[in-house]
């Protein structure tokens, strides 16, 4: 990003008395007497205000929310630097992260309605500390150098000399360091997410999959095809890699970001080359395009982080409502949830919890990836249906599929789990618009909670989901898989007692409470 020019927004002037300072260096000043840490906190502002704004207004509903999320961060880095506390990264994307706390804290309290609607819902699906981004982990677990190189060298785009004035290295360690950083994020991605997989055997295969996955010449197993047939985990694994390779730029601000790393990549390259007046031109443009444009880019960000189930049915199709009442608020292509339930109760029950029921836009699908080969149940391989994201809902422990109790179309008929065979009662479709998971069997029906944690799951009519009880209807998936009732965001659906189904503590990504996308429509 070229320095040195004022934006108009408190951003300043270039060419400060800590211009030529690495951001290692701004850290120690920050620590310094006031008026040092003054004139780095500005010198900080000056590289990175326009960067940490433009991603804002990815998070929020307006300009001057944007401006205030903005400002909060900046006000928490030089506070937690104060402190003691070093950036975890690169300054650009630490700042990025703190914006993303301080909407975090925002989606508790009276500035809720400042926040994008897709960010609030994902926000309010997540636990206590926000969604954490999936490679997050293994980037942090990498040297500083080495992270630097990767996001403002990769996914920054900056220009080698200002990469290497940002981290306090030569141009010759940019352009001969970056690649190989590249490289050791893959490798420790890899490692860290086979490490939190509940199957030992997952690491008897990162060879394999590491040899599958190579830029030239990939080496494919059938055992390790066989493998991921059965196991998500290592299916996102060989996704998460296969996209490094493809796409490292895109594929690095969505496995970065916990929200929008498609659309702010897609933003910063235009912007690494201009001016400084970046408010008014590439990264102004983010938070100004029509509402479809920017759901088009800012979706697209979830894609990578989700498991299976959540990927194919992102990608099947079907109609894309566009939400009323929110000026900026995306265009969302159905998407499809998971769901499930055991004993049979009447009607809707009021509701147990009173968490806001937002409209739930799951992230769409990431930019294709590699050509090479996938297993046959990953995202890409099932055939789309014709008339909507149809698919079965298969739990990843059993391998059984969601299904309505004896095929009875009836308000209140139990959701089981059942062996997965062609019937029409073991396909749903999440409608994006209204958060339901609907019936192929009859679309009248949907996934019910009944309004309570300890009453099983069942099918009640989609058009109850505007009523009092209408939260009784709506459901999330988290990205690994999980599903989460409206009505108790903290519950999952869980299998029970053979074939049933309960809404019980969410206790981690276990597999138990874990779902994947099947076949379509026979």
């Amino acid at each position: 990003m070229a320095r040195g020019e004022g934006t108009g927004d408190g951003a300043g002037a270039g060419g400060g008395v800590h211009a030529g300072a690495s951001d290692a260096r701004l850290t120690e000043l920050l620590r310094s007497d006031t008026a040092t840490s003054y004139a780095a906190l500005r010198e900080l502002r000056v590289r990175h205000r326009p960067a940490v704004l433009a991603y804002a207004r990815l998070c929020t509903t307006a300009d001057s929310a944007a401006r205030q999320l903005t400002d909060r961060a900046f006000a928490l880095a030089a506070q937690e630097t104060a402190r003691g506390t070093d950036p975890r990264g690169p300054w650009r994307h630490q700042l990025l992260l703190l914006a993303a706390r301080v909407a975090v804290a925002w989606a508790g309290d009276e500035r809720a309605d400042r926040l994008d609607p897709g960010l609030l819902t994902r926000l309010r699906a997540s636990g206590p500390e926000g969604p954490v981004p999936p490679m997050l982990d293994a980037f942090q677990s990498l040297p500083s150098r080495v992270q630097g190189l990767v996001w403002y060298g990769i996914v920054e785009q900056e220009p080698e000399d200002e990469t290497a004035g940002l981290l306090g290295l030569t141009r010759e360690d940019v352009t001969y360091g970056t690649e190989p950083a590249l490289q050791a994020l893959r490798a420790a991605f890899l490692k860290t997410h086979l490490a939190a997989s509940g199957d030992p055997h997952c690491q008897d295969f990162r060879r394999l999959i590491e040899e599958s996955v190579r830029p030239d010449s990939p080496r494919h197993s059938a055992d390790l095809r066989a493998h991921m047939a059965e196991c998500a985990h290592c299916a996102t694994a060989y996704e998460e890699l296969s996209a490094l390779r493809d796409d490292p730029r895109t594929a690095l601000a969505e496995g970065l970001l916990p929200w929008g790393g498609t659309a702010y990549g897609t933003g910063t390259a235009s912007h690494s080359r201009a001016n400084s007046h970046a408010e008014s031109g590439t990264w102004g443009v983010l938070g100004t395009w029509p509402p479809s444009r920017r759901f088009v880019l800012a979706s697209a960000a979830l894609g990578v982080a989700l498991a299976p189930l959540l990927l194919f049915l992102l990608s099947s199709g079907g109609s894309q409502p566009e939400e009323a009442g929110s000026s900026g608020t995306p265009v969302r292509p159905p998407a499809v949830t998971v769901t499930a339930t055991v004993p049979t109760s009447p009607s809707p029950s009021p509701t147990a919890t009173a968490t806001s029921p937002t409209p739930s836009p799951t992230r769409s699908s990431t930019p294709s990836k590699s050509a090479s080969p996938r297993p046959s149940h990953t995202p890409s391989a099932p055939a789309p249906p014709p008339n909507g994201a149809y698919a079965q809902v298969v739990n990843l422990a059993s391998g059984r599929c969601l299904d309505i109790l004896n095929g009875d179309m009836e308000k209140g008929t139990d959701v089981i789990t059942a062996t997965c065979t062609t019937a029409r009662t073991q396909r749903w479709r999440f409608d994006a618009g209204r958060d339901v998971l609907q019936s192929y069997a009859d679309p009248d029906f949907c996934l019910d909670s009944r309004g309570a944690t300890d009453d099983g799951v069942g099918i009640w009519e989609c058009d109850s989901v505007d009523g009092p009880n209408g939260k009784n209807l709506r459901f999330a998936v988290t990205a690994d898989g999980v599903l989460r009732p409206a009505i108790a965001p903290d519950h999952a659906v869980t299998p029970h007692d053979g074939d049933g189904l309960d809404l019980a503590p969410d206790a981690g990504p276990r597999a138990d409470q874990r779902w994947r996308a099947g076949a379509g429509p026979a």
